[in-house]
């Protein structure tokens, strides 16, 4: 008989679990420019902030660990991009170089639930012995978390659910996606997942839902991305008119932070790398990721940059540059 997951008979009828298994709450607040805060159990492990690429590319994200173990949640995810829809010029799959403004990922638009099974599998992949999905027929235990400032041409949710591993312990993991489409790109407007055994998934469920409830953006910091807005609609003006050079002190500052923000990325991503085998199709355009093998033939997942070239190091480094970085690198040979 098929294996039911044991929160689609918890939740029947949109009875939410209680969340009085957790004994207090405190608030996590965004470290690196207060952007934002959010409830989260005391004494679990909680990582994140708000991670920015360019003027408009700020991307939010949390990951919670349950003082056992056993529970690993996630709110955002930093390796997401934004898309920019397929046209003469760029072709799905591409890199779409704003520069110190954003990076973003050439694909055509998917909705909430193809993203979400997409995610899915390559999220749990690393994690799951086997990974097989199970049908979704309740209610989803996040709520829209991420204002939309610019009405969409339409958006779409979709939840994905799968039966990680088998035997003794096997574990639910679950995703839930929201994407909104607008004028020439597309954005991940809510991206929410978990892993817990069928013992805790009631506890993992009303973690995330308390978590995207209590999500809040300091309006300072909203006032300050508008700000950054205007200031990289100019910055655009100026290098689409190939005039680099004039571009002030200040906005080389802030595109030296946007490369040492880059390289937490990196190394974010590095660390998922290390874990996972590697994810196949389109999926590696959604979450950017390249697959590569190194000159040994081992397989490499590294983060997809502008450059062509990927190149690695005695220490594991990789570095995304068209020309080798120097004495001691080897180049990483791209398998898609």
């Amino acid at each position: 008989m098929k294996t039911k997951l044991v929160w689609l008979t918890l939740l029947a009828g949109n009875a939410w679990p209680a969340t009085d298994t957790i004994a207090q709450w405190v608030k996590f607040q965004d470290s690196f420019e207060h952007a934002f805060t959010v409830d989260v159990p005391k004494d679990w492990t909680v990582k994140g902030g708000l991670f920015r690429l360019g003027y408009s590319d700020a991307r939010p994200m949390i990951d919670l660990l349950s003082p056992d173990g056993r529970i690993n949640i996630r709110l955002g995810d930093v390796s997401i991009p934004a898309y920019s829809v397929p046209n003469q010029s760029h072709r799905e799959g591409e890199i779409y170089d704003l520069g110190a403004q954003a990076q973003l990922t050439v694909a055509h638009y998917r909705t909430g639930q193809e993203f979400a099974d997409a995610y899915g599998q390559s999220r749990f992949k690393s994690v799951c012995a086997t990974l097989r999905s199970e049908p979704v027929d309740s209610e989803a235990p996040v709520r829209d978390f991420i204002p939309d400032e610019i009405a969409p041409l339409k958006s779409s949710a979709g939840q994905a659910a799968f039966l990680c591993g088998a035997g003794r312990e096997p574990r639910t993991a679950y995703v839930y996606a929201k994407t909104s489409l607008y004028q020439g790109f597309w954005t991940l407007h809510g991206l929410a997942s978990f892993s817990a055994p069928a013992d805790q998934v009631a506890v993992a469920r009303a973690v995330l839902l308390r978590c995207s409830q209590s999500f809040q953006i300091n309006p300072e910091w909203t006032q300050r991305q508008k700000q950054l807005d205007q200031e990289a609609l100019a910055y655009q003006r100026q290098r689409q008119e190939n005039r680099r050079r004039q571009i002030s002190m200040q906005v080389a500052q802030f595109e030296a932070s946007m490369q040492r923000m880059q390289n937490q990325v990196n190394f974010f991503e590095h660390g998922q790398a290390r874990q996972a085998s590697q994810v196949e199709g389109w999926g590696n355009t959604l979450t950017g990721i390249t697959p590569t093998v190194d000159p040994y033939g081992n397989p490499r997942n590294v983060w997809t940059g502008p450059k062509n070239g990927y190149w690695t190091n005695g220490n594991g480094q990789v570095v995304n540059s068209d020309l080798s970085p120097g004495a001691g690198w080897q180049p990483l040979q791209p398998t898609n």
